[in-house]
């Protein structure tokens, strides 16, 4: 949830339970100083501490719900796969070897910055990562030069 509205919203709920949690030391603090000053056993709080309780409980489950959802990150749901996976894309947007009929031909010839091979960037350890062959995108040995993961 990006809409500033939601994050407006958000930080103003933060202050207003920041704000209660504050009034309801306070009244847990009279509370105490009450029951000591009887010598009560028994601590009695009043009924604006359990409504101050009741709004804070409120206010946090707003905002659990307005919560961003975690995303779990996994192969199946993943942006970067996405990413890698368009790389060989024409500029018409279509992949190497499928039908483009602009100005392509019959076939996409793929990306021309992106030719099998290409080095677009380096391992942890210093090795050659590549552009695979069409067939081999999604076999992660073929993106780094010589099979070394």
């Amino acid at each position: 949830m990006t809409d500033p509205t939601i994050t407006d919203l958000r930080r103003e709920l933060e202050k207003a339970r920041l704000a209660l949690i504050d009034a309801q030391s306070h009244l847990s603090a009279h509370a105490h100083a009450n029951a000591a000053l009887h010598c009560a056993t028994e601590v009695f709080y009043s009924p604006l501490h359990a409504k101050v309780t009741a709004a804070i409980a409120g206010i946090e489950h707003a905002l659990a719900r307005t919560d961003k959802p975690v995303s779990t990150h996994s192969d199946t749901n993943c942006p970067w796969a996405g990413l890698i996976g368009d790389f060989d894309r024409c500029e018409h947007g279509r992949h190497e070897g499928d039908v483009c009929g602009t100005t392509c031909g019959t076939r996409s010839q793929g990306n021309p910055h992106m030719q099998p091979g290409t080095v677009i960037g380096y391992s942890l350890r210093k090795g050659r990562i590549v552009m695979p062959h069409r067939e081999d995108k999604y076999n992660l040995a073929a993106w780094y030069q010589n099979g070394a993961v």
